[in-house]
């Protein structure tokens, strides 16, 4: 099998030496699966959006659920979000979807743990979420059970949840700025909301409020067991990403590869791997034109 170079990796491999390129060659070819071409709008999203990166624990049984993430608050585990009638979500129409998405609502009126990013999803528009509804119900039904949550009191009592968001809505508005320019307009609804880049790179209270949905400065680790330290992604030349520039994230957010030649950590190179990767390189370019534009700060 051949490795194929893109003509952005061969722009971009002036800046990797020797090593770095038979790393970039090692790791591409043997532990990167990048998408080829794919133009069902519908996948796209689903992948972009997390649903196959957070609801898939077996490759062999895609949007099964079970994915684990582990958070100081206890562990999560994603549900079946396949079309099985009974374990899944087959029983639901695009109306129940959008209210789980956009809100945060069961369909039986439960609220949603803030691990699902609903925050972000609420502006997505009703053609995108659609397209990722009608694929998703493409796919083929998978009958694995829902395993329970493993949380610590008080957080495994859902009730509490109500409260929370009351809170959320009273004490930490905050609304995205009107962007005039299209093309950073664009890059922006592809990292809010579709992406929900903020859903991990913004700072949250102790119960896990985000405090601003606008700001990606991170997040340091919440103890010693965990490792869920988010870095800082705003332009910020010397805590963020401000010395990077157009070229560097968008070869990132395709191949994993940061400018100084180091292959991305954790739980990020699956996000590029079944996520960012299938955006195109125009799509990237758009997501790279906010990271760095003073909407950014």
């Amino acid at each position: 099998m051949a490795v194929v170079i893109t003509n952005l990796e061969k722009r971009k491999i002036n800046i990797l030496n020797y090593k770095n390129f038979i790393k970039f060659i090692f790791i591409n070819y043997f532990f990167l699966n990048i998408p080829a071409y794919c133009d069902d709008k519908g996948k796209i999203l689903a992948y972009v959006a997390g649903c196959y990166g957070c609801h898939t624990s077996n490759n062999n049984t895609p949007f099964s659920g079970r994915y684990k993430i582990k958070t100081k608050y206890g562990t999560f585990i994603s549900p079946n979000i396949t079309f099985d009638p009974v374990n899944g979500i087959g029983s639901w129409d695009f109306k129940s979807f959008s209210n789980a998405i956009a809100h945060g609502i069961s369909p039986n009126a439960k609220p949603y743990y803030p691990v699902f990013p609903y925050k972000w999803y609420k502006d997505l528009s009703t053609k995108d979420s659609l397209a990722i509804f009608n694929y998703i119900k493409s796919l083929p039904q998978s009958s694995i059970k829902q395993k329970s949550h493993n949380l610590y009191f008080p957080y495994n009592i859902r009730e509490f949840l109500w409260i929370r968001r009351i809170l959320e809505e009273k004490l930490f508005k905050s609304q995205t700025p009107v962007i005039k320019n299209k093309v950073i307009s664009e890059g922006t609804y592809l990292i809010k909301n579709v992406g929900h880049c903020g859903a991990c790179h913004s700072p949250r209270t102790i119960f896990s409020i985000v405090k601003n949905i606008n700001d990606l400065s991170g997040r340091p680790k919440s103890n010693n067991n965990l490792n869920d330290g988010v870095p800082n992604i705003s332009n910020n030349l010397n805590k963020g990403i401000g010395s990077w520039d157009e070229l560097d994230i968008v070869f990132f957010l395709k191949n994993g590869f940061k400018p100084n030649g180091d292959y991305v950590e954790s739980h990020m190179s699956s996000i590029i791997e079944n996520g960012t990767s299938y955006l195109n390189e125009n799509e990237l370019y758009k997501i790279a034109k906010y990271l760095l534009s003073n909407y950014n700060k």
